[in-house]
């Protein structure tokens, strides 16, 4: 059964009460030819995965295909959701836990291993964001 606007209209409100007290503030960074870029995001909604550390991965990337894993146990220390408004940079190399760009050096960092494009309606609603923690 096909969702009209409706039913969209009524899972996004609810999904925003649910959200409700529960966002962040994230910085993402990003790098390419030399230069750093930095941004922002506020909303975001955190999973930690873990609480042991960094995940021990037994298996390599797939060579040639930008963030896809191979079979095998979870790769990912946590996950994070971005509100769909967010413009990803091509370039992304990690996400910092913090709420500003001057606290990126001294907050954990999680480098980026997979994007999906996530939710309802066409190309989806948000962001989810697989992470590695840095060690």
């Amino acid at each position: 059964m096909p969702l009209d606007a409706r039913k969209i209209a009524h899972a996004a409100a609810i999904r925003g009460r649910i959200r409700a007290g529960r966002t962040e503030t994230i910085v993402l960074v990003a790098a390419s030819n030399g230069t750093t870029g930095t941004q922002v995001v506020a909303g975001t909604v955190w999973h930690d995965r873990h609480d042991a550390g960094p995940t021990p991965v037994a298996h390599a990337l797939v060579p040639g295909v930008t963030g896809r894993t191979t079979g095998g146990a979870t790769s990912w220390d946590a996950t994070v959701e971005l509100p769909g408004t967010v413009s990803l940079p091509a370039d992304l190399r990690y996400v910092a836990r913090a709420t500003s760009v001057g606290a990126v050096a001294t907050s954990p960092r999680y480098a980026v291993v997979d994007v999906i494009r996530a939710g309802l309606g066409a190309g989806g609603d948000r962001w989810h964001l697989r992470l590695r923690r840095l060690a």
